[in-house]
């Protein structure tokens, strides 16, 4: 005999105890993973009672909810990025990856769930907005983030430099010849070389820059008065220098990895930086068409090392050395491998979120919750009376079901919970002969996406709370669209098992249509609005799948293992008057 002959020999009712049992074990085991540490406290305290007879299992490592920044506190930054230097079209990527880079760098401090957004504002502004739920210190939030490092490699722009070189020698020539009309023993110099006037430069362009490396000239050049510091220092202040340097299409976004070492010679630290394919063939480029003359490499716009090239480079190998502590070594690799910004940013304003209103928002989101659902509990069992009751049991179901996706579940508690639930459904829908090949699929499209925000943790704000008690109103919605369903059946003389079948059979075309375009507009919420409005509507729709789950399978359930002669005596107790009677 095949299975299929066994199962339908079942009465419709033992099969409903069969599926009872194993919504009960689903009820158990999401209430389970809510409760948390409680459920912990709990077994520990009835080993205690029992001496250890009963000894319940405990929870290794408890899930626990992610609370956003509105409920939990913390730091809320907004950063603009600079688009200068960036084409208009390659402004959207360059944004990205801006957002990128520093959603990593403060992963890897263990910030949880930091919520990192791009936008554009109508003022055609590019700006970063980061939410970091826990830190309560904005200072700290900014060190967190930190100066996230611009690296760029830089040529001599030549023909600047040669007039610059130019200008030096005619000034000193003129020195020199006024010395010597004034038979002054003047002792000049024969050659003036441009590393030294990249020397003085880079002098005054560093200032105060700790850790820069002074680049090795020739020394003991006799300037004949000629103050060349102050010459350069005037033309720095006028801007005239900005131009030395070209910046060449080697940046900090080809970086495969970073690295400290020590140099062989005095065991100075020393930061190593390899790049990937496309990045070794610039780095081999602007070597071989620079070769004998300084690249700079330059980071958050300060030139920290400036060699010269002796030959080509290839491999996308290179040394940063300068005079840098093991700290500022180690710290500078961190940085560069987190990723270097391909364009700068600056802080434009900082807030802190005190713990104390994210208290008294959860505070009044539970006290709003609660009060909620006992009115709505209160007027299912004064309306429709016995199905009013056995409504909140479904709902007790579908409220733990859906805190339990919020949290973060391991792959296999994912799996099985959310393949339970669709089965389940396909099951009932295959009892109510409204099962077709459309809903199969648009089912297992829901299931697909229910799969995938039960392995991450949802971020619960106040906006996210409200799309979950709205969801809960759908879930009470549906019921009541059944329940009056089957009262009408009964009206119209129905038996109560063939009342219940008419009543979900025909209830459904209305709770598909009310749920799906309400779904719609969850999609439309998640993908194209602001992260408060992502929010709302991703616990929306995560609520008004699992409502229908409750209200197609749970509901049913309990009314087909509750219905017998018993109910069919007493129609005031499926809330019709004594006077309506009921044909079997």
């Amino acid at each position: 005999m095949s299975l299929n002959q066994k199962v339908s020999k079942i009465s419709a009712k033992g099969r409903m105890w069969w599926v009872f049992s194993v919504v009960m074990i689903l009820l158990l085991t999401t209430l389970v993973v809510v409760s948390g540490e409680s459920y912990n406290n709990f077994s520990k305290s009835v080993a205690e009672k029992t001496n250890d007879v009963v000894v319940l299992p405990t929870i290794e490592k408890p899930l626990e909810f992610n609370l956003g920044l509105d409920l939990k506190g913390g730091a809320h930054l907004v950063y603009k990025a600079d688009m200068s230097g960036i084409e208009e079209a390659d402004r959207s990527n360059a944004l990205e990856s801006v957002r990128d880079v520093i959603e990593r760098r403060v992963n890897a401090f263990g910030v949880s769930e930091p919520l990192v957004q791009a936008n554009r504002t109508s003022s055609g502004d590019y700006r970063i907005i980061a939410e970091l739920a826990g830190i309560k210190n904005v200072e700290e939030a900014i060190d967190m983030i930190g100066e996230t490092p611009i690296l760029e490699f830089k040529e001599e722009n030549r023909e600047v430099v040669n007039e610059l070189q130019n200008e030096i020698d005619k000034a000193q020539q003129e020195q020199v010849e006024e010395s010597t009309a004034t038979s002054t023993s003047t002792e000049t110099s024969t050659s003036t070389e441009i590393g030294t006037t990249s020397k003085d430069m880079l002098d005054i362009n560093l200032g105060d820059n700790e850790g820069a490396q002074e680049i090795s000239v020739e020394d003991g050049v006799a300037q004949a008065d000629f103050d060349i510091d102050k010459m350069l220092a005037e033309k720095q202040e006028a801007g005239e220098l900005d131009d030395m340097w070209v910046t060449t299409d080697l940046t900090g976004k080809y970086l495969k990895r970073a690295s400290v070492q020590f140099n062989p010679n005095d065991g100075s630290p020393e930061v190593s930086l390899e790049f990937d394919s496309e990045g070794s063939d610039l780095f081999a480029e602007i070597t071989d068409r620079n070769i004998g003359r300084p690249v700079a490499i330059f980071l958050d716009g300060l030139p920290i090392n400036v060699p010269n090239v002796n030959e080509k480079i290839t491999g996308g190998k290179a040394q940063i050395s300068g005079n840098f502590t093991l700290e500022e070594a180690k710290d500078l690799v961190t940085r560069l491998n987190s990723g270097a910004l391909p364009v700068p940013i600056s802080l434009e304003s900082q807030k802190t979120v005190e713990a104390s209103l994210g208290a008294a928002s959860i505070k009044k989101s539970l006290k709003a919750g609660i009060i909620g659902l006992i009115l709505v509990s209160i007027f299912l069992m004064i309306v429709y009376r016995w199905p009013g009751f056995l409504s909140i049991f479904s709902l007790a179901v579908y409220g733990l079901s859906v805190l339990a996706i919020f949290k973060a579940l391991p792959v296999w508690l994912a799996v099985a919970l959310i393949a339970l639930m669709i089965a389940l459904l396909f099951y009932i829908f295959n009892e109510l002969k409204i099962f077709t090949a459309s809903l199969a699929f648009l089912f297992g499209i829901f299931g697909l996406l229910l799969f995938f925000y039960a392995l991450k943790p949802i971020t619960l704000t106040v906006a996210g709370i409200a799309g979950f008690v709205l969801s809960l109103g759908m879930a009470v919605d549906a019921n009541v669209l059944i329940f009056s369903r089957i009262k009408e059946e009964f009206r119209n003389g129905k038996s109560i098992k063939l009342a219940i079948d008419e009543g979900f059979r025909k209830a459904w075309p209305s709770i598909r249509d009310g749920n799906f375009s309400t779904i719609l507009t969850c999609l439309i919420l998640m993908y194209f609005g602001t992260s408060t409005i992502q929010g709302f509507g991703t616990t929306l729709f995560i609520g008004i799948i699992v409502s229908l789950f409750s209200a197609i399978v749970v509901t049913r359930v309990l009314m087909i293992i509750s219905s017998g002669s018993f109910l069919e005596k007493r129609p005031w107790i499926l809330g019709l008057k004594k006077n309506n009677k009921l044909d079997k």
